[in-house]
């Protein structure tokens, strides 16, 4: 397993492209807080100032017309141009970024999962209620470690996401007062998203990328938990063995770069977890045999960028108390003819 690590250009257009981002997250959430206007409205030869939120005029009064609700607008006109400035300055530095991104090279992750990020992380259920799993969490390890895995255990067609269904999840849509479907944010990244039958878990788009929602077999056996994240035309989420596992384990936030050049917030699962699961998957003897060495492969790839480069981290029992004492003994076994630094408690 070869890891090639960053060069210090590729490094600096990785930090630079991380810390524009930031900041442009933090001003696209000032001003969507300014979102809607502010004017005065007559009512019974009275002016009232009237604040909205949306283009459909929804809103509310913050009173009759009087000096403190003139200085109020006033404030609200001068803090939105200056926040609209910022953020327009932002989004334009964000796509010279890109370009730097792309010709330094450090462009990884299919363009298509980061739009779906952003739209998550702007919905604010992105780590709260949903974060990715499978393939595509080793582009949050890489990006930490400051390597780039091989290309042949990285490719992948699909995108798995898990659904934690503790925390209350609610999708609003930031312009109509209305509930939002799981399918609605999927169709906004590509509208050419479309569920694989009715009732799936999976939606495909016309280039043949899926995405799949997952959720952990209930704890109790007769137990019927909601599996669809919006109404009843959304997608459903399939019920599968021992994903609590990674629900358990401590979330792991990083910042990726899309093929496109552009960055978004990966949540996944804590490395050691997610090497430690596809340890355990590449055992089980009802899965096929190629996913089983794929499994592998990407658990030992894991394994090594935390035991070699994301030292703070280690693999104690004590930490890893979400996994049965088996699994970890048997995951400490297919490693041991590793060339790697001791880490395995």
């Amino acid at each position: 397993m070869i890891l090639k690590e960053l060069t210090d250009n590729q490094s600096k257009f990785f930090i630079d492209t991380v810390q524009i981002y930031d900041a442009y997250k933090d001003a696209f959430k000032k001003n969507r807080s300014y979102s809607g206007g502010m004017h005065w409205k007559k009512s019974k030869n009275k002016e009232y100032l009237f604040r909205t939120k949306d283009r459909y005029g929804n809103g509310k009064s913050l009173g009759p017309r009087s000096e403190k609700t003139e200085k109020i607008l006033e404030e609200f006109q001068k803090n939105k141009k200056q926040i609209t400035q910022n953020f327009s300055s932002l989004k334009n530095r964000l796509k010279e970024q890109s370009r730097f991104c792309k010709a330094a090279k450090i462009q990884r992750v299919p363009s298509v999962v980061t739009t779906i990020l952003r739209l998550l992380e702007q919905q604010n259920i992105l780590g709260r209620n949903l974060m990715v799993i499978g393939t595509n969490a080793l582009y949050a390890y890489e990006a930490c470690a400051g390597v780039f895995f091989e290309q042949d255990i990285m490719a992948t067609s699909d995108m798995d996401i898990l659904w934690d269904t503790r925390p209350k999840l609610v999708l609003v849509s930031a312009e109509k007062p209305q509930k939002t479907d799981f399918m609605d944010i999927l169709r906004k990244a590509d509208k050419s998203f479309a569920m694989m039958g009715k009732k799936s878990f999976r939606a495909v788009n016309k280039d043949g990328y899926m995405i799949d929602l997952l959720k952990p077999l209930p704890s109790m056996v007769f137990a019927n938990e909601k599996r669809q994240i919006g109404g009843a035309d959304d997608i459903e989420a399939v019920e599968v063995m021992n994903l609590q596992w990674l629900l358990s384990s401590p979330k792991f936030f990083q910042t990726v770069i899309g093929e496109d050049g552009f960055p978004a917030l990966m949540v996944v699962p804590d490395p050691r977890a997610f090497s430690l699961h596809k340890l355990w998957l590449s055992k089980q003897e009802d899965r096929e045999p190629v996913k089983r060495r794929r499994d592998k492969q990407q658990g030992i790839a894991a394994a090594k960028v935390v035991l070699n480069y994301l030292t703070q981290y280690k693999f104690k029992q004590s930490e890893l108390r979400m996994f049965p004492a088996d699994v970890v003994e048997k995951a400490r076994i297919s490693m041991e003819n590793m060339q790697t630094p001791l880490g395995f408690d």
